[in-house]
């Protein structure tokens, strides 16, 4: 099992850094789906688009959600689920929570295994239109690193 502290990566819209922070920590004070002790911005990553390690750190944490969406789909199928006509004879515990973290995954709800989570979006990863905006105007992107410490709460476990 990884024993990694947990780590965010967020895309987010802003004029300046503070802004950055602040939008990052007003979603982590009031999302509903995870709730950690002590979220810690890490100053040193944070960076504008024109950072010339943005492209590389975005693709790198959506690579990861890439990775947790395969592993789940992958454990899925260990279940016997193979197909989408299966999904109606998917029993209730291990296997229905596996489809939910996926689906979560998929839909955008932010989680304890996302690696990247785009607050412009509300999603896991970059449409083509957003990553064109960036282009664009890379000054008003911001990637905003945070560790959250321990996990207090989420959807799977509420306090």
């Amino acid at each position: 099992m990884n024993q990694d502290p947990i780590r965010h990566l967020f895309l987010t819209r802003a004029d300046h850094d503070q802004q950055a922070r602040r939008k990052v920590r007003h979603f982590l004070d009031h999302t509903k789906l995870v709730r950690y002790a002590a979220p810690t911005i890490e100053e040193a990553g944070l960076m504008t688009a024109s950072h010339p390690s943005f492209w590389r750190a975005m693709e790198g944490a959506i690579a990861q959600n890439r990775e947790c969406t395969a592993s789940l789909i992958a454990e899925l199928e260990e279940t016997g689920i193979t197909l989408l006509s299966h999904l109606n004879d998917l029993p209730q515990g291990y296997p229905s929570k596996l489809l939910h973290t996926l689906a979560h995954m998929l839909d955008g709800f932010i989680g304890v295994d996302s690696a990247f989570y785009n607050l412009v979006e509300d999603s896991h990863w970059l449409s083509p239109a957003l990553h064109e905006a960036i282009t664009k105007n890379p000054e008003g992107y911001w990637l905003v690193p945070v560790v959250p410490g321990r996990l207090t709460s989420s959807v799977f476990h509420p306090q």
